[in-house]
């Protein structure tokens, strides 16, 4: 991971804290679903211990492993871009422990301060970044004959 899409480097300490004033400590047991791709995106995490696996429904066979998250990282993006709709699937790989934040009130958040809003959008947006470009990778590997070789 690049500590780039980590909270702590992304955001400042201000911006940190009125976003985790919100937030509420989860947990998952491994082997839990946090969310499938389709379902309404209204939440997000930020992962404190264990790992979660995102993932692809690939017509035909099982759902493809795209990447493993652990602490630190953001897990979910799709809560921050219309229709608010899961591009992916999350599964606990272990136990897991997480600030989980509400969705609406980071937006309004966001909306009432443009600068919040701002470093919110290009911190997802690194995270989607790095995101796209891992099921890239992990798709090609999985599918194509001459594997993911970057382009040139």
């Amino acid at each position: 991971m690049n500590a780039t899409t980590r909270m702590t480097s992304a955001l400042t300490a201000p911006y940190r804290e009125r976003l985790m004033q919100g937030a509420r400590e989860v947990s998952f047991a491994q082997g839990e679903r946090l969310f499938s791709e389709g379902q309404h995106a209204d939440r997000f995490w930020v992962i404190r211990t264990g790992t979660v696996a995102l993932d692809l429904h690939v017509p035909g066979r099982r759902p493809a492993i795209i990447e493993t998250l652990g602490h630190g990282e953001l897990l979910g993006w799709s809560w921050l871009y219309a229709p608010y709709t899961w591009q992916m699937g999350a599964e606990a790989v272990s136990p897991v422990r997480a600030y989980e934040l509400d969705a609406e009130t980071v937006r309004t958040l966001c909306r009432q301060d443009p600068v919040l809003g701002t470093a919110v959008a290009l911190w997802v947006g690194r995270v989607l970044s790095r995101r796209l470009l891992a099921a890239r990778t992990r798709l090609l590997d999985l599918y194509a004959p001459y594997g993911s070789g970057l382009p040139r």
